[in-house]
């Protein structure tokens, strides 16, 4: 099981197939395995051309869990993003993000625009620019709070009560997650989205009740197009096939681009 150091935390990571690198950024409360690989992502990608590249956050799966807010946010997170990618000299990628792993996209699309030539932000929403009522300021002392229960919360709403089965699943750490939820993970503001030239797609779930829809967000970012999953919610696109495959399409052209012609 391969792993690096990245600021005295233990990263774990794992590289599927050959082709183009895309590097998958998961969810909160769950990893890499929980969120792409168990799912059907490598395959989907795989076969699209794509080599990918997956790596459990610091506080999730087989990485440290840091118990201090401080080791955590949305630059330390990135950090561990691009620590990987150097470590296997992987000079450009393409991204796909999920959930919480999308703020992490959006800040390395701005502040490392030459690393990434495209992206997908799925089960996302307009709150990672600033719009309520769906933003991580909002979100996280919810998740914090579903952290101090002992038991399954069923006095709270099914898509909160939902990450104390993940945390349950996947024997997270719940210090560490804690710590997590208490970190900062600021929205961009319009015009700073607007500068990112990163070619994007954005997924959104009809019925996200964790980060709503992201229409706005697609429209404020320089560069980018709007997909939302009829019917689908904040989780069931990790699952659902049609997302794989627009995620799969949007991102193999990239991978074209680099093929020579014959």
């Amino acid at each position: 099981m391969p792993y690096l150091h990245n600021r005295n935390v233990q990263l774990h990571y794992e590289v599927h197939g050959d082709g183009h690198p895309v590097v998958l950024l998961h969810g909160a409360t769950v990893s890499f395995k929980y969120n792409y690989a168990d799912l059907g992502w490598i395959q989907a990608l795989n076969e699209a051309g794509l080599q990918v590249i997956g790596l459990d956050f610091r506080g999730h799966g087989n990485s440290a869990k840091p118990d201090d807010a401080s080791s955590y946010g949305t630059a330390n997170l990135a950090s561990d993003v691009i620590a990987v990618l150097d470590h296997l000299n992987t000079e450009r990628a393409s991204l796909i993000g999920y959930s919480i792993g999308t703020v992490i996209a959006l800040h390395l699309m701005q502040h490392h625009a030459e690393r990434f030539d495209r992206a997908a932000l799925v089960a996302t929403g307009d709150g990672l620019i600033g719009h309520p009522p769906h933003t991580f300021p909002a979100i996280l002392p919810a998740l914090a709070q579903v952290l101090e229960r002992e038991k399954y919360p069923d006095d709270l709403p099914k898509h909160l009560a939902a990450y104390w089965n993940f945390v349950a699943a996947t024997a997270g750490d719940k210090i560490a997650l804690r710590a997590l939820a208490q970190a900062s993970y600021p929205p961009l503001a319009t015009a700073e989205a607007a500068a990112i030239a990163v070619p994007t797609l954005v997924v959104s779930a009809q019925n996200d009740m964790v980060l709503g829809c992201g229409p706005r967000l697609a429209q404020a970012l320089g560069c980018a197009e709007y997909l939302e999953v009829a019917g689908a919610d904040h989780f069931s696109l990790a699952v659902d096939p049609g997302t794989k495959a627009a995620v799969s399409h949007f991102l193999k052209a990239a991978a074209n681009r680099l093929t020579p012609s014959t």
